[in-house]
């Protein structure tokens, strides 16, 4: 993708945000639930994280037709997981953007349970990619655990769709090693031991890792400087977050309302005058 496309993020796709561009302490504020981390630089073409499940997806489509309305090159890209494309949300974006022939990306994060549901009782259809069909647009499966592979798919559907031929629906096939959550979620009551081993195997920085080593352009000291440059920039990041004002409720009315009404701006008053105290 190129800078100047649009991304459409859902709420667990803050590091392709960091990627495109939005400052690593933004993010670090977005994750607070600090407002801050929602005010974006104008250089950034992107939408703060979506939390309703598959919205991002109708999004997407008006925002690729607004791209292909004004004449530009630029695509709009978005992002879900296996359980979004059950939502209503995900084939009315698909939809939309396929009958507008407007230029957008929708990728399937597919790591096969939404939460502690398999795929294959979310939906009949054998694939998520074929999904697409019904909305007329191309449908590709890709290895998600293969950054290469993912990588000249996007970059193939991209030209596709920058050239003016509708979007395209990708779908990953990847995994979550770990719990859905932290509160509470146990992947041993719906995940066996034998398949978290199968996909250790398939752990797409162990084969990226392998494949450099093996090209002789890559190296355990590089892999050590990176990681230690990294969690400077994490700490950097974090200090600077950590700098933000205190968010107020007078904050939270302003931003609520354009023109607030009568009780909330008596509210409002209120508010500023024990804050200025």
């Amino acid at each position: 993708m190129k800078q100047s496309d649009w991304l459409l993020p859902g709420y667990r796709d803050v590091p392709e945000l960091v990627q495109h561009g939005l400052p690593l302490s933004k993010a670090f504020l977005w994750s607070r639930g600090h407002v801050e981390g929602n005010t974006y630089p104008d250089e950034l073409h992107a939408l703060p994280p979506q939390i309703i499940i598959g919205a991002q997806y109708v999004q997407t489509a008006g925002i690729a037709l607004g791209l292909k309305k004004n004449g530009s090159d630029e695509v709009a890209f978005t992002y879900t997981g296996d359980g979004g494309t059950s939502q209503g949300d995900f084939y009315e974006g698909v939809n939309f953007a396929g009958a507008f022939k407007a230029p957008a990306i929708f990728v399937v994060q597919n790591n096969g349970y939404a939460i502690s549901v398999p795929r294959e009782k979310q939906t009949a259809a054998v694939t998520l990619a074929q999904k697409a069909v019904a909305a007329g647009v191309p449908g590709i499966q890709v290895d998600g655990m293969d950054a290469l592979a993912v990588y000249q798919v996007m970059h193939e559907a991209r030209e596709f769709v920058a050239a003016g031929n509708g979007p395209v629906l990708i779908e990953t096939l990847t995994y979550r090693y770990g719990p859905h959550t932290l509160s509470g979620d146990d992947p041993t009551r719906y995940r066996s031991k034998e398949t978290d081993d199968l996909w250790q195997k398939r752990d797409p920085l162990v084969r990226m890792r392998n494949y450099l080593t093996e090209k002789g352009i890559w190296s355990q000291e590089q892999e050590d400087a990176l990681i230690e440059k990294t969690k400077e920039e994490i700490k950097a990041a974090i200090n600077e977050a950590d700098q933000a004002p205190k968010q107020t409720v007078s904050r939270f009315l302003k931003d609520t309302y354009e023109v607030a009404p009568q009780n909330v701006a008596e509210q409002l008053a209120q508010f500023q005058a024990k804050e200025s105290n």
